[in-house]
């Protein structure tokens, strides 16, 4: 399930050189991902959907920052499953300009975490369907 998410860059989020901070290209991935659990059923606003002590954990993050993005400039993000192991899946993200170019490019793998006893769980029944399954 491949999810779009519209995003425009803002006045806080560009550095002294006029484009898009790589800490809040970091924070406009999380924020697309929430998107995402939320089209997966997982997310209601940010509390979880049927459990309120789970959560999700970023193991690995990897960007590539590829071309400038600047003020006021729309971006689209796009956030399709990548595959699932037993418990850890990874998503891909692209940040698109306009023109359909790729200006950010990012692979995450994460986990779902019982906040109450800080547990790494299964991946829940209601996104093991999204997710390809993992090649050994």
């Amino acid at each position: 399930m491949e999810v779009r998410h519209q995003v425009r860059v803002g006045k806080a989020q560009v550095d002294e050189l006029g484009h898009l901070n790589h800490s809040y290209a970091v924070q406009v991935l999380e924020y697309a991902r929430d998107e995402w659990y939320a089209a997966a059923g997982l997310w209601q606003g940010r509390r979880w959907s049927g459990d309120e002590n789970l959560q999700t954990i970023v193991l690995n993050i990897n960007v590539n920052y590829r071309q400038e993005c600047f003020l006021d400039e729309p971006l689209t993000v796009v956030i399709t499953p990548l595959d699932g192991g037993t418990k850890s899946f990874r998503l891909a993200q692209q940040v698109l300009k306009q023109d359909g170019s790729v200006a950010i490019d990012a692979l995450v793998t994460s986990i779902v975490m019982r906040m109450d006893t800080h547990q790494t769980i299964e991946i829940p029944r209601a996104i093991r369907p999204l997710l390809p399954p993992r090649q050994a």
